[in-house]
């Protein structure tokens, strides 16, 4: 027996409510409209907060966008319905989603934006042949959304003419409003990218970047041309590389070098290389480079003769 024929409220899962608890199709649409209020009204499961927490440290090599909705959001409403039109909703929890197809065909048209060549657009997406380097997750609802779900309506002014063209279209047809589900604007996504590649982080924020102005400047799902499906995106701060590190460490550095003179230069020197011995080359280098010119402005500089700058050359050389 469907549920719907049940005497039961439609349950707090979204997607089992739409597509299992419509009563009837009835000429006035009055049980749809009433299991949409009954979709809207409804809070996410508690559960799925730690679903959500689960997903995220699973992927805790992943870069993290937040994604906010400006405009109401209408993905998936191709889907299969009672009600004619779909929605995107997560299967296990009842929570609107963004597809990771969907967000990947996004990054598609928005890597047309920045002229990405093709070599750029073989590791960001991929080809017919060879997978891309990057993973577009399907992006989760943030918990903090507690009520995502809203009732939503499309007009057809004209519905004997789209039904099947008998009569042509005028201003004295019945309009026909058409009751949809869609979420509603300030609802918070989490999107996330990852890769198994080798120094991929570049690459990473590189399509965080383009993502983010494909969902602000494209939008994302059906409805676009009427403004649906555009977002407010927050990127993650990227963080900064060995060079730049090495960089920083040098600018602190910086007054202290330009003190070394000959009669203090042997134990600044032992100084630095205590200091900078165990680092990584790329972080340790600007320093070096600039005690190496220093000395040599002095006319001082000889590793051939002195081990500490021979020690400098052989860090440099690394």
């Amino acid at each position: 027996m469907r549920a719907a024929r049940l005497l039961l409220e439609p349950p707090n899962h979204a997607g089992l409510a739409l597509y299992r608890y419509l009563k009837e199709h009835d000429a006035s649409k009055q049980a749809a409209r009433a299991l949409l209020d009954s979709i809207a009204a409804r809070s996410i499961a508690k559960v799925y907060e730690n679903a959500f927490e689960r997903w995220k440290a699973a992927l805790s090599g992943a870069v993290f966008l937040e994604a906010t909705a400006r405009t109401p959001l209408a993905i998936g409403l191709g889907n299969a319905s009672p009600i004619e039109n779909g929605l995107s909703i997560h299967h296990t929890y009842g929570t609107p989603y963004l597809p990771g197809s969907a967000l990947k065909g996004l990054m598609a048209r928005a890597a047309r934006h920045y002229g990405l060549d093709e070599h750029q657009q073989e590791i960001l997406l991929g080809t017919t042949q060879k997978a891309a380097h990057l993973v577009y997750w399907d992006g989760w609802l943030d918990p903090s959304s507690r009520q995502p779900f809203q009732k939503d309506v499309i007009t057809v002014h004209h519905p004997d003419y789209y039904s099947g063209g008998q009569r042509w279209p005028t201003d004295f047809d019945d309009p026909n409003p058409v009751g949809f589900l869609s979420v509603k604007p300030g609802t918070k996504f989490c999107l996330a990218l990852s890769s198994s590649s080798e120094n991929a982080t570049d690459w990473l924020y590189t399509a965080a970047e383009i993502l983010r102005w494909g969902l602000e400047h494209l939008g994302l799902g059906g409805k676009t041309n009427a403004g649906y499906g555009y977002f407010e995106v927050r990127l993650p701060p990227k963080p900064k590389s060995q060079a730049e590190l090495g960089e920083e460490l040098y600018q602190g550095y910086k007054t202290r070098i330009e003190r070394i003179k000959p009669n203090n230069e042997r134990g600044e020197l032992n100084f630095f290389l205590q200091e900078l011995r165990d680092k990584p080359a790329p972080l340790r280098k600007p320093t070096l480079e600039a005690i190496r010119k220093h000395l040599q402005d002095w006319r001082v500089w000889n590793p051939g003769r002195n081990p500490q700058h021979a020690e400098i050359e052989q860090l440099l050389e690394e």
